[in-house]
């Protein structure tokens, strides 16, 4: 078994006394440290995963030298902003009340700790393997969105994770209250030609009855960074939840997306863009978990993929057998542009119900549609022109269903970046 499976936590310089040093210095109050030291203990006794396993098969993360990255030093930092504001002006102004908050989690204690103990880790557990274990135990750059009942939040909340050279564990937990609505933007970013490093992040989202919750996440890390998240949300009676994913960076991705809608009526719409270059890789799990009658989700997630650039999508949809006239549909689409280039889409149905709506799903992997392209060569159009110009109509209906409204300018012309290097 390699080394990788086997690295004891004491040999990656992580002890029972730096976890209980990280939360006192962090003044975090028992109950917190508490559960550091057991997502630490629960580090400590797991290994990595099997390569052979079914979800780790097609991913190989054999390459990672975790006792390196964890002993680099630890530079990461997280800025917030509501609308256009300045990083840091978060809480005040645009009509909202005192009880709606958006910061750091250490400054989210003294006013909402009992908020905090009942949901922090509540969905995304430190159980469910080694890296979201140590991302429990070391987490630093994390932050709480609250809505209290009946408010909307008119103007996007922005959530920046910046990394340089070390490990980065942000969490971000959003709490929409009853009829409340509200829309959050994370971006994770560091520079590429770094040596390697190491994301585990998590996002965890509590929507109450009647809330409605867009959130978008724009994963720009470094080219040198093997990124590893969770997100989860537990959606209640009629709440709304679009969640969206735009994958340009990182060596490695692997993220798991999963909607709980376990409220009657609730809904889900989960959308993702990828686009990789080079060695990358894309790993996507989903979950659209249909507990209650009446729910409702739809998925739409699409890949370019140039090189000798991969991805995996894995999507599940589970309905139980509570979940009587509800309806799912999946669809996955890939374009491969190099020879070299993989896709393998997924799709997995586990129907309980007997009574449901519909059920539906699609999947591709294919090169750009060559009588597309001559139509637009025939018109004049040089053929790498024409070729960007496809893969920016491929992506534009996922794009559109994005709640990326504020970003979009600059979250195209990333996007268009990256395609334009590829010609």
């Amino acid at each position: 078994m390699d080394d990788l499976m086997t690295t004891s936590a004491n040999a990656l310089s992580i002890t029972e006394q730096t976890v209980r040093e990280l939360s006192r210095r962090l003044n975090e109050p028992e109950w917190l440290l508490s559960r550091r030291v057991d997502a630490y203990r629960a580090f400590a006794s797991m290994a990595m995963p099997n390569p052979l396993a079914e979800e780790w098969r097609r991913t190989d993360i054999s390459a990672l030298d975790l006792e390196a990255t964890l002993a680099a030093p630890r530079d990461a930092a997280a800025t917030w902003s509501i609308g256009d504001e300045a990083p840091g002006v978060y809480a005040r102004g645009h009509g909202l009340p005192d009880a709606f908050f958006f910061g750091e989690v250490s400054q989210a204690l003294p006013k909402h700790e009992a908020l905090l103990r009942e949901h922090l880790h509540s969905l995304v557990l430190s159980t469910e393997w080694r890296l979201s274990a140590l991302q429990a135990t070391l987490w630093q750059q994390g932050a709480l969105v609250y809505v209290p009942r009946g408010v909307e939040v008119e103007v996007p909340l922005h959530y920046l994770v910046s990394g340089a050279a070390g490990p980065v564990f942000p969490h971000l937990l959003i709490v929409a209250e009853e009829n409340s609505s509200v829309t959050v933007i994370q971006e994770t970013e560091s520079p590429s030609g770094q040596a390697q490093s190491l994301a585990v992040g998590a996002v965890e989202i509590v929507a109450r009855p009647d809330a409605r919750v867009r959130f978008l996440e724009v994963q720009r890390w470094g080219d040198n960074v093997y990124n590893f998240s969770t997100i989860r949300a537990r959606l209640d009676r009629g709440s709304r939840l679009t969640a969206g994913l735009v994958g340009l960076g990182s060596r490695l991705t692997k993220t798991k997306l999963e909607a709980i809608m376990d409220g009657d009526g609730a809904s889900a719409e989960l959308l993702g863009l990828s686009f990789g270059d080079g060695h990358q890789h894309f790993d996507y799990g989903t979950l659209q978990d249909h507990i209650a009658p009446r729910t409702a989700s739809d998925l739409l997630f699409k890949a370019a993929l140039e090189d000798h650039s991969s991805e995996v999508w894995t999507g599940t949809v589970h309905i139980q057998k509570g979940a009587s006239l509800s309806e799912a549909n999946q669809t996955s689409r890939n374009l491969l542009l190099s020879d070299h280039a993989k896709a393998a889409p997924i799709p997995v149905l586990e129907i309980e119900a007997y009574d449901i709506l519909r059920c539906s799903h699609g999947a591709s992997a294919g090169p750009l549609d060559e009588e597309q392209r001559f139509y637009l060569e025939s018109r004049g159009i040089p053929k790498a022109e024409a070729e960007r110009l496809l893969v920016e109509a491929f992506f534009q209906p996922v794009l559109d269903r994005m709640p990326a409204e504020a970003i979009r300018p600059r979250l195209e012309a990333a996007l268009a970046a990256k395609i334009e290097a590829g010609y």
